[in-house]
């Protein structure tokens, strides 16, 4: 929404980059001229995409010889978990209307003539959260008050402070991962 895009680029504009700009578009076309960028995000956005193979087409289109790609989606097993008890409306338009299978998001950049240069998957404290969201059934805007979730924020903290914390937290991503990101460069 226009909200949270304002904060990112809010965000981004603290770091002082060269240009920058944020488009709410369906991409079809992008408003850009050809090989004009030289770093691409879309991040939470081909899961939410009908035909993402086009929305992937134009940004390699406007992406520069050499331009940089930071993408992501929601890994499967995090959806698959959500799925039996998520709130209908999450798996339908305009929310999450696909799940993107690691080898499919892999293709996706490939596919459009990127090349991958660095692949992860992280998000373990995400997936539990989400899961406790929707045992909460609370407003969103509310969730951070909430004690269920803010306890779980908390039981996460503690365990990251621990000297385990980092090496436990790194095998829960790779088993229950929230997200899946590519880092990809334009030939």
């Amino acid at each position: 929404d226009e909200y949270r895009l304002r904060q990112g680029f809010d965000h981004v504009a603290t770091l002082n980059p060269r240009s920058l700009a944020a488009l709410i578009t369906d991409s079809s076309p992008l408003p850009l001229a050809d090989a004009s960028m030289s770093r691409i995000i879309a991040t939470e956005v081909f899961e939410h995409v009908v035909v993402p193979e086009r929305v992937m087409r134009e940004l390699v289109r406007v992406g520069i010889p050499g331009a940089l790609y930071l993408l992501s989606v929601p890994d499967p097993s995090s959806e698959n978990l959500q799925r039996p008890f998520a709130a209908p409306a999450y798996f339908e338009h305009p929310n999450h209307i696909r799940i993107f299978e690691r080898d499919a998001f892999d293709r996706l950049p490939i596919d459009a003539g990127l090349e991958i240069v660095h692949k992860k998957v992280d998000g373990f404290f995400l997936t539990m959260w989400w899961c406790l969201f929707w045992a909460c059934q609370c407003d969103l805007k509310e969730a951070g008050r909430h004690p269920l979730l803010a306890s779980w924020t908390r039981t996460w903290e503690m365990l990251l402070a621990t000297e385990r914390g980092p090496v436990i937290k790194e095998a829960l991503d790779q088993v229950l991962p929230k997200r899946q990101t590519i880092i990809a460069r334009k030939r």
